[in-house]
């Protein structure tokens, strides 16, 4: 187990190389350019209303709790940031789901040598396309409950000092989640099967999500980060997971 984080940064590092391999620049160029265009976006969302809706969150705490003030700028900050990149990456992984799809594909392909059977035909890029988009709805409903109840706790005494850490925490159990899952969808693993896979290298998920949530916040290198993170764990599907699941199981 002392070794997931190290192989979930090593990942990283063998990815580089390959997000400029040639017949991968084409999965990468069209999510790149939704990123510019939702990263823009949110930008321009969060400067606007970033003060307004934390001051209208304030405005609710009741008068005997003032000297918690900080505290709870802190929690109220971290919700709302944790909003605002959530709705930024739902609308960025749904656009880009099939390339990215495609894009762990060819990335297993070159590691493996395994030809997947579908030819990208018509037929069946509008397959993928409907797949990728019910598996993101999928994860949709996974995370909305559980991010709602990390919000009712953090209103809870006591509990709501550590809701900031546990919303860390499972921001980058999600993220994992999220780039993982191509790879696994691609040898037809089911979603729980592959919660399942995952919650057996927690410090690698942690690891890898946490990785990806530190890109995010760079500027630039959040712009290319969804590829390199697909490329990413798709090798650690490779390395960690196909061993144990590459037989898949019904969908």
């Amino acid at each position: 187990m002392i070794t997931q984080p190290f192989k979930a940064a090593g990942a990283f590092l063998k990815a580089l190389p390959l997000i400029v391999s040639p017949g991968l620049r084409i999965f990468i160029l069209a999510p790149l350019v939704a990123n510019v265009i939702l990263m823009a976006l949110l930008y321009m969302v969060a400067l606007h209303y970033f003060d307004d809706l934390i001051n209208m969150a304030m405005g609710y705490l009741p008068h005997w709790l003032a000297f918690m003030h900080w505290l709870f700028y802190i929690i109220f900050a971290a919700i709302i940031a944790v909003l605002l990149f959530y709705s930024f990456s739902i609308g960025v992984n749904i656009l880009a789901s099939p390339f990215m799809a495609i894009l762990a594909e060819k990335v297993e392909e070159k590691q493996t040598g395994k030809v997947f059977d579908e030819k990208m035909t018509t037929k069946v890029v509008i397959a993928i396309i409907a797949r990728s988009v019910q598996r993101e709805c999928q994860k949709l409903f996974y995370f909305l409950p559980r991010f709602i109840l990390l919000i009712v706790l953090s209103f809870i005494p006591l509990v709501n000092v550590v809701a900031p850490v546990l919303l860390l925490l499972f921001s980058a159990w999600m993220l994992s989640l999220q780039y993982m899952d191509y790879a696994f969808d691609n040898n037809k693993v089911a979603f729980y099967d592959m919660r399942m896979a995952l919650r057996t290298k927690p410090l690698l998920c942690w690891t890898f999500g946490g990785i990806v949530m530190v890109c995010l916040t760079i500027p630039f290198v959040n712009l290319v980060i969804m590829p390199i993170a697909v490329l990413a764990a798709t090798l650690l599907w490779v390395s960690v997971f196909q061993p144990v699941h590459g037989n898949g199981t019904s969908l």
